[in-house]
């Protein structure tokens, strides 16, 4: 097929403009901001001893970003993925069910030695503060 020099003008602008609005997305994604972001992980205690019966869990009240992680053997804990800086409210909540746990329609129930204003973010007087880099976290709960 031949074409003509007007239908190859045609052709050439309408590649050239694909192409423009390809740069033009790239270059307006590429100089947004970023959000300075942080790691998290730390420890659990209660009453000064390490705690591991719970989840624990973080939300920015400002912005509504919230991460957890169980909290393993020892009272350790990471979050998985960064999280943008800012102030937390740290609470707890019941453990990760395994899938056989799920399965079979187990209650859920909360550790009642601990107070009960560590299970509700609204009530909870612990914050931490996420700074750009890596953040370790002790989280001290009292009885």
């Amino acid at each position: 097929m031949k074409l003509t020099s007007i239908e190859s003008c045609r052709r050439c602008l309408g590649v050239l403009g694909v192409m423009a609005a390809g740069l033009a997305v790239a270059v307006v994604a590429g100089c947004s901001p970023s959000v300075p972001m942080g790691t998290v992980s730390g420890t659990v205690t209660l009453n000064g001893q390490p705690y591991d019966d719970a989840a624990v869990m973080l939300l920015d009240l400002d912005s509504g970003q919230a991460a957890g992680a169980d909290i393993q053997p020892g009272g350790s804990f990471k979050i998985a993925d960064p999280l943008p800086v800012g102030t937390y409210k740290v609470y707890l909540a019941p453990p990760s069910q395994t899938e056989e746990e799920a399965e079979m329609a187990k209650p859920i129930t909360i550790d009642t030695s601990v107070p009960d204003k560590y299970w509700n973010e609204a009530s909870t007087d612990v914050t931490i503060t996420v700074e750009e880099g890596e953040n370790t976290a002790v989280v001290e709960l009292k009885s």
